[in-house]
């Protein structure tokens, strides 16, 4: 890192003050895992993703938790991703529903897999379709597990009526997606930004990871919290998709929302900040994916 990557960071560390996730913080939170454990005990995905234009997404959803540790990955997709959905990496378990997009035919095959998963991630690729809420909101209806909603998936609670009050929703938006659910523009002041997130957080009852330069994770009945670790070049495509399920892989690992909102946005820029070292700005998603358990292993064991 550039004494000028140095410097900047510290003036961001300042800035924020208490607010910011620190290495102590996510060390504690981590999950450490049984040594006695058998498979399926360490986290259990099933990601649905995927439609006739976004193909990569739900993949690159299912390396990042298979990257931070969950022993088992389902893939839900359509019929038209299958082949290079089961194809691309053997270790994930590849299941299909027929059409191009997300549609009531998902609902059955979602019911088939959800007794056997600890989390559920709704979003990866899935594109704009005017399905989408109401599939969405039906498949949430069935869910017992924790929910995590990214991409285009954010925007099915606008209307959705939660079936227990207990069930436990996790949101990973970026900017444009948090404004378009809260029908407003962000304020360009950060501590505004916070407010605007606390509020809406307050309300619902769901937690949130704002993905930014600074992420703001914001939980029910605790202050915000922001991180700072990461860089220019994680705007790479497919970046977001990859934190959505280290997201998902903690939480299926039965770390709370909020635990691990804040340990995945940290350690996901740490990755990003050792990509740097090697290869400047020039690095993909897929190398963020596979960079994981390095970062991981070097900070949390």
């Amino acid at each position: 890192m550039t004494v000028k990557n140095v410097s900047f960071k510290s003036l961001r560390m300042t800035f924020f003050m208490g607010d910011v996730i620190k290495k102590s913080e996510v060390k504690k939170l981590y999950p450490r895992r049984d040594p006695f454990s058998r498979k399926g005990q360490n986290g259990r995905v099933l990601i649905i993703g995927g439609s006739a234009n976004y193909f990569g997404a739900p993949i690159l959803a299912g390396l990042g938790a298979l990257g931070s540790g969950s022993d088992l990955v389902y893939l839900l997709v359509p019929d038209c991703n299958f082949e290079v959905s089961r194809s691309f990496y053997p270790d994930f378990i590849v299941r299909k529903y027929p059409g191009s997009f997300i549609n009531s035919r998902t609902i059955d095959a979602v019911a088939e897999l959800l007794p056997h998963v600890d989390a559920l991630l709704i979003g990866p690729g899935i594109g704009k379709n005017p399905e989408n809420s109401s599939v969405i909101e039906r498949i949430i209806q069935k869910a017992t597990c924790p929910v995590i909603l990214d991409a285009e998936a954010i925007s099915a609670i606008k209307s959705l009526k939660l079936p227990d009050e207990k069930l436990s929703i996790t949101i990973t938006p970026h900017h444009g997606e948090f404004s378009e659910l809260i029908g407003e523009h962000l304020p360009e002041d950060f501590e505004a930004q916070k407010g605007v997130v606390k509020n809406f957080v307050e309300k619902s009852g769901i937690t949130v990871l704002l993905k930014g330069p600074n992420s703001i994770i914001a939980m029910p009945e605790q202050e915000p919290k922001v991180n700072i670790t990461g860089n220019a070049g994680m705007t790479v495509g497919g970046s977001g998709d990859v934190l959505a399920g280290f997201v998902s892989s903690l939480i299926a690992q039965r770390v709370h929302p909020s635990g691990a909102c804040m340990c995945a946005s940290f350690l996901f820029g740490a990755a990003g900040d050792n990509l740097y070292h090697q290869k400047g700005y020039n690095f993909m998603a897929t190398d963020l994916a596979l960079e994981l358990p390095y970062t991981i292993h070097a900070i949390v064991d």
